[in-house]
């Protein structure tokens, strides 16, 4: 393949309509005054419809930030040295971070929303549900397992109360229907 072949196969790459992780930079246009304008695709909300939905996340949010911490503050024996349980308990945490920024991203991106922090957000958020329910659950089936194997039963009542209400209310946040409530 010659240079002016390379060259040629670059440029069609540059122009084609490939989505990747910087996609959304097509949808800047420089003004006159040479600052950039967002030109892509806009998402509304019905504004009153959307602060009750936003209400309604946000105390779920907090119950679930609420309930995966707890765990960590008490001594629970199967937290400690058990991966079984330890790692499912990671996953649970890090799962709610990104499921809290998720909802950040929604409410403070604004009414209408950009095509890009859509599908960043709200595309995104019944699927991102389901992780910190995974962990919860996970991380109490572990718990079972360890009082199984005859470990102690020393916190594992506020482990598994808070699994509970974990489970509880990302199925809750995941039947708010969220991209229901935006039009493009």
């Amino acid at each position: 393949m010659t240079q002016l072949e390379r060259q040629d196969r670059k440029q069609d790459d540059k122009d084609s309509p490939k989505k990747n992780r910087r996609s959304y930079l097509r949808d800047f246009v420089k003004n006159a005054d040479g600052a950039y304008v967002y030109t892509g695709k806009m998402w509304h909300a019905d504004p009153a419809l959307r602060r009750r939905m936003l209400v309604k996340l946000w105390a779920l949010q907090a119950g679930m930030l609420l309930s995966v911490i707890l765990p960590g503050f008490v001594t629970t024996a199967g937290l400690q040295n058990t991966f079984y349980v330890i790692l499912p308990y990671m996953l649970w945490l890090i799962s709610d971070i990104a499921l809290t920024y998720t909802l950040g991203s929604m409410t403070f991106g604004g009414n209408p929303l950009r095509d890009y922090i859509y599908e960043r957000s709200v595309a995104r958020y019944a699927f991102r549900t389901l992780l910190p329910l995974t962990g919860a659950a996970l991380t109490a089936a572990g718990l079972l397992v360890f009082l199984l194997r005859d470990g102690s039963g020393e916190g594992a009542v506020v482990c598994l109360i808070c699994s509970a209400v974990q489970i509880a209310a990302s199925v809750m946040a995941g039947r708010c229907r969220v991209a229901d409530l935006w039009k493009s």
